[in-house]
């Protein structure tokens, strides 16, 4: 809980001084737009405040797929993730972000509850929670259409569920070309 506290306060730190150095934002583009920062939670939504300084992002991903154990039954799953993008400088069509961000995710595991008086499907839910800091490259291709990619760090907590202890982990992280993120700004105008 320290290193979270600790890894949240650096965050808040490091985006004050973002947000004071940004340059004005030279690309044009309406203030919201559909899209997605991260594959976890694609269905998304990024919408620029504060002089298009700085952005929200919030982003939601779900499935519902046949357990492997016993394909009538399903296990569900949910993503939940928020970041807020600061223009750390810009160009014509392209902006630098700095983007700390949150995940959240849950997944249900099907396991036979009642193993020695016959098959009883159950489910148990895994967790994991992400607190990241990553530098975004944003670039917009047309007026209102853009692609990203970036890279990091980040903090990540998992629990597996099934009275196991949970595990937590620090590393960096980069997105590649097969998981670019993108946005089409149609929303409050320009």
């Amino acid at each position: 809980m320290k290193r979270l506290l600790l890894v949240a306060c650096l965050f808040a730190l490091a985006s004050s001084a973002t947000v004071a150095s940004a340059d004005s934002m030279d690309a044009k583009h309406a203030k919201g737009g559909l899209g997605f920062h991260n594959v976890e939670a694609p269905i998304g939504l990024r919408w620029w405040m504060a002089g298009e300084k700085m952005a929200i992002d919030l982003g939601l991903g779900f499935d519902s797929s046949p357990s492997a154990i016993d394909a009538d039954e399903k296990e569900n799953g949910f993503a939940v993730e928020f970041g807020i993008p600061f223009v750390m400088h810009s160009w014509e069509n392209a902006h630098v972000l700095f983007r700390p961000g949150l995940l959240y995710q849950s997944q249900q595991v099907g396991f036979d509850s009642d193993p020695g008086a016959g098959f009883t499907f159950d489910t148990e839910n895994q967790t994991a929670f992400s607190v990241s800091a990553e530098i975004e490259a944003e670039i917009f291709l047309r007026e209102n259409f853009s692609v990203s990619a970036s890279h990091g760090i980040a903090f990540q907590s998992v629990d597996p569920g099934f009275g196991a202890d949970s595990q937590t982990s620090f590393g960096t992280f980069g997105n590649n070309f097969t998981n670019i993120g993108f946005h089409v700004y149609f929303l409050g105008g320009e």
